[in-house]
């Protein structure tokens, strides 16, 4: 498929998802208290990488003050066999409403011995596990970036082919995708590695300039939808 058809159908995807209001959205404006939980790997929890995750969470609890109860619940070093082995307790332990996850990075690192189609496949079960706890819940896969740098490279051959398979996850079970990939790979079409590496940090973390000007502002509107972009 021409790649920048697909571009294209990825981000008219991810509007269509976030642009309806979410239950998790829905309930916090009657007033119910909700539960986030964020699941993932480097990007979300190494102090340098997370300023997204922080910056998300506090613009949503100043938002909604004293209603959200938010766990980051993510690990560095790892991919999705850690994270389907340990959903229970990390993740369905704490009850989400509102689930925010992605592997796929650290998938698709060759020492990790895994096949494309085990990102999607790990998702769909994280997927299905915790709608037999919450039908309820407000699920959101993110995808980073498809355009790995240096050694982040060399150790991700097969990244897109992995990315690929969460898309297809997604839109199997019916969740929200936020696919960061798509700007990304915007940058990098304009100015190649050197406009893009400001913007990941070791070749495939985020950094700050990330988290500000991509990461927060397309999750935000996914949860909340663009009538909240500026809040």
């Amino acid at each position: 498929m021409n790649r920048i058809f697909l571009v294209i159908l990825v981000s008219i995807f991810i509007v269509s998802t976030a642009s309806a209001q979410t239950t998790f959205l829905k309930k916090l404006k009657k007033g119910e208290k909700q539960t986030v939980v964020f699941y993932g790997a480097s990007a979300a929890i190494n102090t340098s990488n997370r300023v997204w995750v922080d910056q998300l969470r506090t613009r949503l609890e100043r938002r909604f003050p004293e209603k959200i109860t938010f766990y980051n619940c993510s690990k560095s070093g790892i991919g999705s066999f850690w994270a389907t082995e340990n959903f229970k307790d990390s993740v369905l332990s704490r009850k989400p409403d509102l689930l925010i996850f992605g592997f796929s990075e650290n998938d698709a690192v060759t020492r990790f011995n895994n096949a494309p189609w085990y990102s999607g496949k790990c998702a769909e079960y994280m997927v299905d596990n915790l709608r037999a706890q919450n039908p309820d819940a407000t699920i959101v896969l993110y995808i980073l970036s498809e355009r790995p740098l240096g050694q982040s490279a060399e150790t991700r051959p097969e990244l897109a082919a992995f990315n690929a398979s969460c898309r297809e996850a997604a839109k199997k079970k019916g969740i929200i995708l936020v696919d960061y990939s798509v700007e990304f790979n915007k940058i990098y079409d304009a100015g190649g590695e050197e406009a893009l590496k400001p913007y990941q940090r070791d070749g495939i973390l985020p950094t700050r300039k990330a988290a500000q000007e991509i990461l927060v502002p397309m999750m935000w509107e996914a949860i909340l939808g663009r009538d909240s972009t500026k809040k």
